[in-house]
């Protein structure tokens, strides 16, 4: 008898903290309710989330008419007529992702962008006590965060009138699938967007455990870093987990990070310093904040284009959006009909938005096959291309070969006048002491606007363009027969 009293008695006092855990595979809090760690929650190696009193899961506000956030806190009335909060405006709730708090630089910035946009709410989550490691434990906890983010946003629709159709959350990493846990219990919430949503632990899961379509009226999501992990890539997934998923680069190895392996991390660490090599570990992970960012207020749109796989966008076979109009990742996304996995190409560096063309290179008939590098630049009266090489890679360059790159431009070169081509072989110690007689020969290079929908056509020269020496094709056409009458005057 004195040891169910015992019992009972232990329970009421866990009740307050963490609840009575009679089944150790699941526990319950007061307002937020019950979690288990059954099937199909037991991604998280057998942890069950914290307590929220430890979690302390924060609330910062933002609004035009005020410098520095303010605190919201859940049930809190007086903070909530305090603190500005408009509910006929949108609100915005930014989610942060595993190791950081919502204090990090990238949210503030994102802040400031929705501000500057337009008038409305923006609400930073700060979750950083319990994003720690160990990282299943983290995962394990973003089922109580995205609990108490649903508990604040019904205390605002019921004490502020607002209304779960003019919430939009934003979570980058593990915090895309809390956003998908707090969407859950709202229904009618507008939107969420996830940034990268982790793949550790929720890859190939259940759609109950991670972000999914079903958890707001429009879902997107912009996938930077699903190669497969290895400790210091591959922290996304490239489960679609969206009304519409965006692939920039084919979702992997963002322009512009280094390859992330352990050799050309250390080796940044020694320019960059132990700062910088944190943000190149996280760069192509963290590729999906700064887009996202950009596409707030850049007039420039992300053109996005269905697509099977990233190797038929590379190969220029996904440029046309059938009778809908191609739809534009980032903050606009969701003035679009179009669903589904969809590609698209930025820049390495800011601004990323830019403007796609698909150069189609035709080699010649006399040349020998050759390993190497073509770079390639367009030329137009108002600017000058980023270069783009284009590899042969395990394929040699050949004679008649077809080959596709895409091409970005920051500023809009339109119909492009010169195609700028340098041929480069690979170093080897033979060609460095006796010279390289390498050379290819290009018959024909076709440039297309993905902006226009046009086609430009540069004839080649004839001759072979040798390593290291750079070849400019001027003698451009919009007839694409034209080439052919060019090369036999010629000859």
């Amino acid at each position: 008898m004195a040891k169910i009293f015992l019992f009972v008695f232990m329970c009421l006092i866990a009740l307050h903290f963490e609840g009575c855990q009679a089944d150790p595979n699941s526990v319950c809090y007061s307002q937020i309710g019950c979690f288990s760690n059954d099937a199909p929650f037991n991604n998280s190696g057998g942890n069950l989330p914290l307590d929220p009193n430890f979690i302390q899961t924060t609330f910062y506000l933002a609004t035009v008419n005020r410098l520095f956030p303010t605190k919201l806190v859940t049930g809190d009335l007086r903070r909530l007529a305090r603190s500005r909060y408009n509910a006929s405006l949108p609100t915005k709730i930014i989610v942060h992702g595993f190791l950081q708090t919502g204090r990090v630089r990238w949210i503030r910035l994102m802040a400031k962008n929705f501000i500057r946009k337009g008038p409305m709410n923006v609400i930073a989550v700060d979750w950083g006590r319990g994003s720690g490691f160990p990282y299943r434990q983290a995962v394990a906890n973003t089922r109580v965060v995205g609990a108490e983010i649903a508990r604040l946003v019904q205390f605002l629709i019921r004490h502020a009138g607002a209304s779960a159709e003019n919430f939009h959350i934003i979570g980058h990493s593990l915090g895309a699938h809390i956003a998908g846990y707090a969407g859950e219990r709202l229904p009618g919430l507008h939107r969420i967007t996830g940034l990268d949503p982790a793949g550790p632990s929720f890859k190939g899961t259940d759609p109950r455990v991670r972000l999914d379509p079903s958890d707001a009226t429009f879902v997107d999501a912009i996938h930077t870093d699903a190669s497969e992990y290895e400790t210091i890539s591959g922290y996304g997934m490239s489960d679609a987990s969206g009304h519409i998923d965006f692939y920039p680069n084919g979702g992997v190895n963002q322009p512009g990070c280094p390859r992330e392996s352990w050799t050309n991390i250390m080796t940044e660490s020694y320019t960059d310093g132990i700062f910088g090599t944190a943000n190149d570990i996280s760069c192509s992970h963290s590729r999906s904040i700064r887009l996202f960012t950009e596409s707030i207020r850049s007039q420039c749109q992300f053109l996005a284009f269905p697509c099977s796989s990233k190797a038929a966008f590379d190969n220029g076979r996904c440029f046309s959006c059938g009778d809908l109009p191609c739809p534009a990742m980032g903050y606009n996304s969701e003035q679009y009909e179009a669903r589904g996995k969809f590609y698209l190409k930025t820049n390495s560096h800011p601004p990323f938005c830019g403007h796609m063309y698909v150069v189609t290179v035709e080699f010649g008939v006399d040349m020998e096959p050759q390993h190497g590098d073509l770079v390639i630049r367009l030329l137009g009266s108002p600017g000058l291309s980023d270069p783009q090489p284009l590899h042969s890679g395990s394929r040699q360059f050949r004679p008649n070969q077809v080959r596709n790159v895409t091409v970005m431009s920051t500023p809009d070169i339109g119909n492009p006048v010169r195609v700028q081509v340098d041929f480069r072989e690979p170093y080897s110690f033979m060609s460095s002491l006796w010279g390289s007689q390498g050379s290819v020969s290009i018959r024909k290079i076709t440039v297309f606007s993905v902006k226009t929908g046009s086609s430009m056509y540069f004839c080649g020269h004839g001759g072979p363009t040798r390593n290291g020496q750079s070849d400019t094709f001027h003698h451009s056409t919009t007839d694409p027969n034209t080439c052919l009458t060019h090369q036999i005057r010629q000859q």
